[in-house]
């Protein structure tokens, strides 16, 4: 698997992941920070690392496509905990509106806090200020 920054590909090729359903894509930022998760050349998961501030990120949304391998939340984390760390960030943000994804972040020792970098209100939010890249290495990045 390997990472494609989404604002080097074209609008087309960004509203073709999505089935060109972008409603949800209500902020171009979502395209400007996000990545593309790619398996045989072919993207299977998108997800976004928005900026909170100079010391901490958000992992703002992710989508998988149907089929995709069932430790791709895992890989998507651990890829936005690398690129975090990478960035010269501390803190890793996440929201959470599943039961699964809160016992995965309990797992990977993220911590709930009562209020994230957003005011939204629905699901749990995590952070993680002791991100580890030492147990990140199942990818590659490419950004060109």
């Amino acid at each position: 698997m390997k990472l494609q920054a989404t604002n080097t590909v074209t609008d087309q090729e960004f509203a073709q992941f999505f089935e060109n359903k972008m409603s949800w894509i209500t902020d171009d930022r979502m395209k400007q920070y996000g990545y593309f998760v790619e398996q045989d050349e072919k993207p299977i998961a998108f997800f976004c690392l928005y900026p909170v501030d100079k010391s901490s990120y958000w992992l703002r949304a992710f989508i998988m496509k149907k089929g995709a391998p069932f430790s791709l939340p895992l890989t998507i984390i651990q890829s936005a905990e690398n690129l975090t760390y990478n960035y010269g960030a501390e803190k890793l943000y996440v929201q959470s509106r599943s039961e699964t994804v809160d016992q995965l972040l309990m797992q990977l020792s993220y911590q709930q806090i009562p209020q994230g970098p957003s005011t939204e209100k629905q699901g749990q939010w995590w952070m993680n200020d002791h991100l580890n890249v030492d147990k990140v290495d199942g990818y590659t990045q490419n950004v060109n």
